[in-house]
């Protein structure tokens, strides 16, 4: 007990006498370059944005990079200083079940990476259903799509919805990154899904936005989804590396989208 009770004694005097400030220098690791990067269908939406990483503790600006030569499938991306985006020619647009290459050279580097375009599923329409209150949801329309899928299994997709914010008069969406695959859904055969966790009153406008994605891509939204849970203090998921489909040594991703976007107004 005497040793336990010197030890506590001797801890406090060391803890209360430290009065000298130390800093700590902490050696700035060599900048990577990150990726981001899609083609869609939809017209003039491809791109591919580079940039350098940099220390967790520099507020600058992000460190673009301008001067790289980046191509897909052999057609050039020319830098737009405007979007700091590298961008192909007008009218552009991607085309489902064709692969893609892309290949960007910088600093005498070539990163390298590969995607297909997967075919989005069918959705023909969407149509309201009256509710009673349950749960912690009030009473008011559920809101459900009609679809249709035809593809093999497993196909995935990227699903994100929202509403028209008549206040501030622009789309709102809540960021919630939704994920499935036809593992779970009819094949070959029509069915219905309802919107969870929503309710609508007459008037509102939905917005519903579907992404075909590869399995590279479902991996890395998972992780990144994992990695911002929105759950605070230590249920936190440890930092780590999110996945990449890039080869070189270069950080980020390269997605391949088939887009269907719909609205839907509450009667």
């Amino acid at each position: 007990m005497k040793k336990i009770l010197y030890f506590s004694i001797l801890l406090t005097l060391a803890i209360t006498s430290c009065k000298e400030k130390i800093d700590v220098q902490v050696a700035d690791a060599s900048p990577i370059v990150v990726v981001e990067a899609e083609i869609t269908t939809e017209k003039d939406s491809s791109y591919v944005k580079l940039s350098l990483s940099s220390n967790y503790f520099n507020t600058l600006e992000i460190p673009f990079i301008k001067s790289a030569n980046v191509s897909v499938n052999g057609v050039p991306f020319l830098f737009d200083p405007s979007l700091n985006l590298y961008k192909p020619f007008s009218g552009y647009v991607g085309k489902t079940d064709s692969t893609y290459n892309l290949l960007v050279n910088y600093d005498g580097k070539d990163y390298t990476s590969s995607a297909k375009l997967e075919r989005m599923f069918r959705v023909d329409s969407f149509y309201q259903t009256w509710k009673d209150a349950e749960g912690f949801l009030e009473a008011g329309y559920s809101v459900s799509y009609a679809g249709f899928d035809n593809r093999p299994q497993t196909k995935y997709t990227y699903f994100v919805n929202g509403y028209f914010d008549t206040i501030v008069q622009r789309d709102s969406f809540d960021g919630n990154i939704i994920l499935f695959d036809n593992a779970f859904t009819p094949v070959n055969e029509p069915y219905q899904f309802e919107i969870p966790f929503a309710r609508f009153n007459s008037g509102d406008e939905y917005i519903a936005i579907f992404r075909s994605v590869d399995k590279n891509m479902n991996d890395f939204l998972i992780a990144y989804s994992n990695q911002n849970p929105d759950i605070p203090g230590p249920f936190q998921v440890p930092p780590a590396n999110l996945p990449t489909n890039i080869t070189g040594g270069a950080l980020g991703y390269f997605a391949t989208y088939d887009i269907s976007r719909w609205r839907y107004k509450v009667k």
